[in-house]
């Protein structure tokens, strides 16, 4: 018998299982701490990350794998590994699990099996059979791995395509196999790629990069490259370990060789040349595969590693999912109106609205988690001002708890800017209706602040800023926040920044004010990759003293992450509160100023509400 891991809460992979163990370390999951060595892991979906492909890829090939996957949706990167692991290093992996999807009816079927009396037999073969101890519960369904080609090409075109290379071969291979689990029928063309994978968390994705390389690989439209895992010019000065800087460089060096772009950022759409509207592309990164979709208003997939890169070669990517117009319309309607309405907009204007800013994250963490892998129509946030960093904000935070790529918030986001058009969004969603309420809010607040202690005093030794990358904007909101009263930063405060050289370069004349007030700059790398000592500081904590050290960040998908990457508190607060902590060396203040004001309105409305 197998043992079975069950929850009904979605995982991803990155930032959710440690590669060379298979132990879920996500905090924030019901099965963290266990191991998916050897299980049957039952998840509902993968969620967060485009490097959950690269995760599975390395657990394969440590072989601390799950033994299967059962799903309630088909998940393409999860199954992106697997292929990866089969095409490129064959013989090599131990065992390559099943990954099967066996729908919302038979997932909801599998609650009753938590304590772990589920079988799940014929591993090997085209049919998996899941069955209980009892006999009441069976069903069959296909291996992911093992599904019939889609992709119907003619020879000319695929000869075309393939240009008579092995390694375009390779890619189209493989892309055909992912494609199989859309079900997508033909390829179109792409105008540019962006590719997740440059990161280094194992021996398998540089192997992989490699092998591209030796095969003469060459990207075929313009593509740009994500956030690698060390600043490739500074790692020295940074204190980071050689082997590991080296392994990261040749990553980031291999996908240079195929013709990438140097940008080496995960916030490409601060780059000169945007997406356009209606533009077909293949990007990863989460949070850049949500905002050009959602805010630029192109066309992609949340794609996995590896597929992103197989794609850029080809030129072409299989048509299914939000490439097609249909399929862009929303499911679910996520009322924040009335939220917005009652906590929101009295405070606009006054102290407690200063750091609304922090507004956004939570917002975004919630909507992904509430859409449950649907695209959702959020309503309210047309009511107010919502700037270009706050959707950055937004959609990084999405992308953590949410599956879905895109989402539309209404009269703000390009697909749904006026009146008519929401109105008939709405049709499509039928009653599939959430309403935000400030039980959502809390709940997101003490998943992003974990670090949180309200009987403590909380002391700040690294403010983390930039995830997603900084913007030029955002380089010159910390300038003027600096110089408000003119306040050194605190000595035993560390405040660090990543962001592109690109809007370094740009916003030189802020970020020197940065840099004079003590602010350091990483370029190349993000807070995702930044791991370890010297950069993260050593944990600290004095009990006789009735303090403890934190990282503190703005940022919801760096709060949503950080703990389990670097076994470290974090603590979420706005960007002001960000460079006031950094000042005095101390956060305060339990919550933001507009939700400590907003439950105290609520409480004050819900005793009026009790009292008619």
């Amino acid at each position: 018998m197998t043992s079975v891991l069950y929850s009904t809460v979605g995982l991803s992979f990155w930032g959710g299982i440690d590669p060379r163990d298979g132990t879920i370390i996500d905090h924030t999951h019901p099965l963290y701490g266990e191991t998916v060595k050897d299980k049957v892991l039952c998840i509902p979906t993968g969620r967060g990350s485009c490097t959950g492909s690269q995760v599975m890829l390395e657990l394969i090939l440590n072989g601390c794998g799950p033994r299967s996957i059962i799903l309630r949706d088909a998940d393409a990167i999860l199954c992106t590994g697997a292929v990866i692991a089969q095409e490129f290093f064959g013989d090599e992996c131990p065992f390559i699990p099943t990954i099967c999807a066996i729908g919302k009816q038979d997932f909801e079927k599998l609650k009753q099996y938590e304590d772990g009396d589920l079988i799940v037999s014929s591993l090997e073969g085209e049919k998996v059979h899941i069955e209980s101890l009892d006999k009441s519960f069976s069903c069959m369904t296909s291996d992911l791995l093992k599904l019939d080609d889609t992709i119907e090409l003619d020879e000319e075109d695929e000869r075309l395509i393939c240009k008579d290379s092995e390694v375009n071969k390779m890619c189209l291979r493989t892309i055909k196999r992912v494609a199989s689990i859309s079900g997508a029928k033909e390829l179109i063309p792409i105008t540019s790629g962006h590719i997740d994978a440059v990161t280094y968390i194992g021996q398998g994705g540089l192997r992989f990069v490699q092998r591209l390389v030796e095969m003469a690989g060459k990207v075929s439209v313009p593509t740009t490259l994500n956030s690698q895992s060390v600043d490739r010019r500074r790692w020295k000065a940074l204190g980071v370990d050689d082997t590991y800087a080296n392994n990261a460089n040749a990553i980031g060096d291999s996908y240079l060789k195929l013709g990438c772009e140097d940008s080496f950022t995960c916030a490409p759409y601060l780059l000169p040349k945007q997406p356009q509207l209606n533009d077909q592309i293949v990007w990863g990164e989460s949070n850049a595969v949500v905002y050009s979709n959602s805010v630029l208003g192109a066309r992609t997939e949340k794609y996995a590693d590896y597929f992103d890169i197989c794609c850029a070669i080809l030129g072409h990517v299989p048509l299914h999912g939000v490439h097609i117009t249909e399929n862009r319309r929303p499911n679910i309607i996520i009322d924040a109106s009335n939220f917005i309405d009652n906590f929101i907009i009295p405070k606009l204007g006054i102290e407690d609205g200063e750091d609304l800013d922090s507004l956004f994250p939570l917002m975004g963490w919630i909507c992904g988690k509430l859409s449950d892998g649907e695209i959702p129509l959020i309503l309210g946030f047309d009511k107010i001002t919502v700037t270009n960093d706050n959707l950055k904000g937004f959609c990084a935070a999405f992308g953590t708890t949410g599956t879905a790529p895109l989402f539309h918030l209404a009269k703000v986001t390009p697909e749904a800017k006026d009146e008519a058009t929401v109105n008939a969004l709405k049709q499509s969603c039928l009653r599939n209706r959430i309403e935000i309420e400030m039980d959502h809010v809390e709940t997101a607040l003490n998943a992003l602040d974990s670090g949180r202690d309200r009987q403590r005093h909380c002391e700040i030794d690294l403010v983390a800023l930039g995830n997603p990358h900084l913007s030029v904007s955002e380089l010159k909101s910390i300038s003027e926040l600096i110089r408000s009263d003119n306040r050194p930063k605190h000595k035993d405060v560390k405040v660090m920044a990543t962001l592109s050289r690109h809007v370094l370069e740009e916003g030189s004349s802020h970020a020197k004010i940065l840099e004079n007030w003590g602010i350091q700059f990483v370029n190349d790398t993000c807070w995702c990759m930044l791991l370890d000592p010297p950069i993260i500081p050593n944990y600290k904590e004095n009990s006789t003293s009735n303090t403890y050290k934190a990282i503190l960040t703005n940022s919801g998908k760096y709060a949503h992450y950080g703990p389990a990457l670097t076994n470290r508190r974090l603590r979420f607060a706005s960007m002001k509160d960000c460079i006031e902590s950094a000042k005095s060396g101390q956060l305060e203040r339990a919550s933001p100023r507009w939700l400590q004001s907003s439950i105290r309105s609520f409480s004050s409305f819900a005793r009026r509400l009790l009292s008619k």
